[in-house]
């Protein structure tokens, strides 16, 4: 290749990466973080009709143009969701504090929507004070939602309530069943599947769980919070997930 070929290349790779919003000052997460995806999400689930905290109808299409980060979670839950949900939030207000909060939405979608209400999704965001302004809770029909989760491969199972019955946080009333479910944490930008933290977090100071939420936590659930597994991901690692999808 000529010297003037050669220029030319590296002029139009430059305006490639400017074109894509490429930053190679952020390098995309290492192995030992997460599962990179390159995948689309069905259209279908980007305007599956969803239910927001205020009743308002949602579709993860609406958030198209930001980098979306969601996870599965549920109210109910013991033993995880306080972990993930505590994370999730932490991590919102990283991004918020790094100037890019207005360039990413983050979801915690329901895997028990029978219970999850609006109103119960309201009362227990609260609990989380100040909750994130893009921080948004999601249910929605069993039909809707256990599609949703089915296509992204997280597992749910319904399950009769342990004995002696734990009684719900909101309204003091025995629990009849649990939902148990994996654990994933799913990044993406444009339509596209991106990026996958799999398990619980290991809960950074600054991470708390509410007391309400803490109280009705089960003592494996209380485990977890001490005893974070060797490799559980943490609020720095997703804030690097979505520097680098939003860069």
């Amino acid at each position: 290749m000529s010297p003037a070929l050669a220029a030319l290349a590296a002029v139009l790779g430059l305006l490639v990466l400017a074109g894509c919003g490429a930053d190679p000052s952020v390098p995309p997460p290492g192995p030992d973080v997460g599962t990179r995806i390159d995948q689309p999400v069905p259209a279908r689930l980007l305007h599956l009709p969803l239910r927001d905290e205020r009743g308002d109808v949602r579709h993860l299409s609406d958030f198209k143009a930001r980098v979306l980060v969601i996870s599965d979670a549920m109210t109910l839950c013991q033993e995880t969701c306080p972990l993930d949900t505590a994370q999730l939030v932490q991590t919102a207000r990283k991004v918020d504090r790094s100037g890019q909060g207005k360039d990413v939405q983050f979801l915690s979608i329901t895997v028990d929507p029978a219970r999850d209400t609006p109103h119960r999704l309201a009362a227990y965001r609260r609990l989380f004070a100040p909750p994130p302004a893009n921080w948004t809770l999601l249910t929605g029909s069993a039909q809707d939602v256990h599609a949703l989760w089915k296509w992204f491969g997280v597992y749910w199972h319904k399950v009769p309530s342990q004995k002696p019955a734990p009684k719900d946080w909101l309204t003091g009333k025995p629990l009849t069943y649990d939902v148990t479910h994996s654990d994933e944490v799913f990044f993406l930008r444009g339509g596209q599947e991106r990026f996958v933290l799999e398990g619980m977090p290991h809960l950074a100071r600054g991470s708390e769980i509410p007391r309400r939420i803490r109280d009705f936590m089960s003592a494996r659930g209380r485990h977890n919070v001490a005893h974070p597994e060797p490799f559980a991901w943490t609020a720095d690692q997703a804030a690097h997930v979505v520097r680098w999808l939003a860069s």
